[in-house]
């Protein structure tokens, strides 16, 4: 009894530094519309939307002119890189099928995270494709 509830023990300490220990803590929200829900981690928004890879790209690219400035623009691959308030931020658009893309946007600013930001940029890239 006493070997088992060690192992616990050790399975149980072990998840819980895998989950926290590496900063991917994941909450999944759910969303009505074109974004099926979105995940969070401390500097990374992620969503599903059915909207095609090239619809994406371009709100992308058009968000992220207005809100600061693009560094870097790969738009065959779906990767952007921006400085939006200070902070770098890179947004990840991966064509999942015909009708569905996932988007990701990440912002970190001197090594840190910045959620808001990314947020930010994650919603109004939806916003921009629901107009």
């Amino acid at each position: 009894m006493k070997y088992s509830s060690k192992i616990l023990y050790n399975i149980l300490l072990a998840a819980f530094l895998c989950v926290f220990a590496n900063g991917c803590v994941f909450v999944v929200v759910g969303a009505a519309g074109a974004v099926g829900g979105y995940a969070v981690s401390r500097d990374t928004f992620e969503g599903v939307t059915n909207k095609s890879q090239d619809e994406l790209v371009a709100a992308s690219r058009k968000v992220l002119s207005i809100m600061g400035t693009i560094l870097n623009a790969n738009p065959k691959e779906g990767i952007f890189e921006a400085t939006v308030q200070g902070a770098h931020v890179t947004v990840v658009i991966t064509q999942v099928n015909m009708t569905t893309s996932k988007l990701r946007v990440k912002a970190r600013k001197l090594l840190f995270p910045r959620s808001g930001i990314a947020q930010e940029v994650y919603n109004k890239i939806i916003n921009q494709l629901e107009q």
